[in-house]
Order: structure tokens, then C-alpha cells, then sequence
């Protein structure tokens, strides 16, 4: 199966925000974190 569901969908997400809370601290680290956890459509 190649789609997400809405829950793994916002287990991916959350993990997202967590990584950002604790590691970045600009918007630009935040934009490098999330950019580096693109999944492959």
C-alpha cells in the first residue's frame, strides 16, 4: 500500500513537531527538519 492513512499521517506530523521543538531554534531550522522528512509521492 502506498497512501497514508489520517492516522499514520498525524503520527507522522507529531513526530515532525517534536523534532522541531527540541531541535530547532529559527524557522530556518525548523524548514530544514521538515524538508529532510519528505516522504518520496
Amino acid at each position: 500500500m502506498d497512501e497514508m492513512t489520517s492516522q499514520e499521517l498525524n503520527q507522522f506530523l507529531e513526530a515532525i513537531a517534536e523534532l522541531i521543538e527540541l531541535k530547532a531554534t529559527t524557522p530556518q531550522e525548523a524548514a530544514e527538519i521538515v524538508r529532510g522528512k519528505k516522504i518520496k509521492a
